[in-house]
């Protein structure tokens, strides 16, 4: 949006699919800060980008409103099972209030009043942030493609039409982008935003760091269910999750989610891919008021099927914290599936290419897409237009390709 705005700035947006067909469309729309850990080095990178979010939605851009993104206000509920993971609730909540946000613990008994649908045992606790929200990842980017298409000629969105190799001219620097049907000029640079498909890519058209850019990424699938609510059941008022999600953001794993254990509040199942995959439970309510119940991770990528297996570990798992699912058919499902961007190294990578002057990286955001996207696109437009990085240094010495 920064780019488009100067006026000698013209963008094209090059897309091998439909909008939104990727990890952001197949997601559940968090903009969460209670599961992730504030002695974390990308603590204030998501508190901040997340703080950027009401910005975007102000009325200077009519395209971005709250409406258009389903934008809801609900908080999150982190939930523990027994009393270790109750122990650690409390420090986490310790954390958090210590980083500035409101959590209170709530101990088991006091939970209904708060989550009527939810099961919990007596050791069991939750912690409610409520100033965490949630919108439709769908909605966001339509909302985001009307306001760039606002811009006129300046914008052109080219979908269906996959990058084929990027022109560098003799000093080594990219000018353009090359599909089947074209040549793009690229007068201010080329930003490579490919996801889960990046590293392979960069790894083809930059041959001397091929082997870098190989391994860089890989793709991790995720499923998420959309159901209505049983008739019996009382709605799911806020955004929840339980404890076993946080190990992907904890302080040893960096921003990505690079944890690849389990914990006790979490399970594992074994999809026709053969690769274990990690069950941690979510759900919320979506504006249009169906269930979103999740989620999986795990190592394979995502042609479109859903694997049976992984769909029935889920639902398994969402019914011992929310009985009432029992009663949900699977004809009555729907099912989301989606390549998160995994990085290998630990943290997205947000940063001029080694080896290709005036190209940019933006990928390996795993389940964070939506929540880091402002600051994400704040560093790429200073990259792009020659401005120093308004993140904090350490921010952006954390996103920097690690190959340099």
């Amino acid at each position: 949006m920064d780019a488009a705005e100067r006026p000698a700035t013209g963008v094209v947006l090059l897309d091998r699919n439909e909008p939104c067909a990727g990890a952001t469309g197949a997601g559940q729309g968090y903009l969460w800060l209670a599961h992730r850990d504030p002695s974390s080095p990308a603590w204030q990178l998501a508190m901040g980008s997340k703080a950027m979010w009401p910005q975007l939605l102000a009325p200077v851009v009519p395209e971005l409103t709250a409406e258009a993104v389903e934008w809801q206000s609900i908080g999150s509920v982190l939930i523990a099972t027994d009393a270790e993971e109750t122990e650690a609730l409390h420090r986490r909540a310790a954390l958090l209030q210590r980083a500035g946000l409101d959590a209170r613990c709530l101990p088991a008994a006091d939970v209904p009043q708060l989550e009527p649908a939810l099961a919990l045992g007596a050791d069991g606790s939750a912690l409610l942030v409520p100033s965490d929200a949630q919108v439709n990842g769908r909605a966001a980017a339509a909302a985001l493609l009307r306001a760039c298409q606002a811009h006129g000629a300046r914008f052109c969105a080219l979908f269906q039409e996959d990058a084929a190799a990027l022109d560098q001219g003799p000093s080594g620097r990219v000018t353009a982008v090359r599909s089947e049907a074209r040549r793009i000029a690229a007068t201010r640079g080329v930003v490579v935003a490919l996801g889960a498909w990046t590293g392979g890519f960069l790894a083809a058209q930059l041959p001397e760091s091929a082997a870098h850019w190989e391994g860089a990424f890989r793709p991790r699938r995720g499923l998420l269910l959309e159901m209505p609510r049983p008739a019996d059941m009382p709605q799911v008022e806020h955004g929840l999750m339980e404890m076993g999600y946080s190990k992907h953001y904890s302080s040893s794993t960096a921003l990505s989610g690079s944890s690849s254990s389990t914990s006790s509040s979490s399970s594992t199942t074994t999809s026709e891919s053969g690769d274990p995959a990690d069950i941690t439970f979510t759900a919320t309510t979506s504006a249009s008021g169906t269930l979103l119940v999740g989620s999986s991770r795990e190592f394979a990528w995502c042609d479109g099927a859903a694997p049976e297996a992984v769909v029935e570990a889920i639902m398994q798992r969402a019914a011992v914290f929310l009985p009432g699912l029992g009663a949900v058919q699977r004809s009555d499902i729907s099912v989301r599936a989606g390549p998160r961007p995994y990085a290998t190294a630990g943290a997205p990578m947000v940063g001029p290419v080694p080896g290709a002057a005036g190209v940019v990286v933006a990928a390996g955001h795993e389940g964070s897409g939506l929540t880091l996207a402002p600051a994400t696109a704040e560093l790429v437009c200073d990259y792009l237009l020659g401005r120093q990085p308004a993140l904090e240094a350490a921010a952006v010495d954390m996103l920097r390709v690690p190959f340099c």
